[in-house]
């Protein structure tokens, strides 16, 4: 099936590489745009969206790989205290590393956000991923 290809580990390595580092170059760099409309917390619904993301694509590592397969429970759990850790992480190093970012609760907050309701909504979806994993 296409999507198990897909799913092989190798790719999955890779997606989480490369997301992962967009979510760090996100996280740490200075954007130079145009004055952009603001809409009163659209960053933090792009925290969540993006967060959410990223749970779902560390669940996938643990779950769907064939070197790293674990079960649903430990998949879920580790890709969960990674992201969470993860988006802390990149909220401090804000504060440390750069002076044109400043470290932000409420984005802490929407990222955690972000990676529970990944976490429910993979949960919801359990026998069709597990259906998915044994094709």
């Amino acid at each position: 099936m296409i999507i198990k290809h897909l799913l092989a580990h190798k790719y999955i390595i890779a997606l989480v590489f490369l997301y992962t580092s967009a979510i760090t170059w996100l996280s740490l760099t200075k954007f130079i745009l145009p004055e952009p409309i603001r809409v009163e917390g659209s960053d933090k619904l792009g925290h969540f969206l993006a967060y959410f993301l990223f749970g779902c694509i560390w669940f996938s590592l643990f779950f769907f790989s064939e070197k790293l397969s674990k079960t649903f429970i430990y998949s879920v759990t580790i890709a969960s205290v990674i992201g969470i850790a993860y988006g802390a992480l990149m909220e401090i190093l804000q504060g440390v590393l750069t002076d044109y970012r400043s470290p932000d609760w409420y984005d802490i907050a929407a990222n955690t956000t972000g990676i529970i309701l990944a976490a429910l909504f993979l949960n919801l979806i359990k026998k069709k991923l597990t259906k998915l994993r044994t094709e």
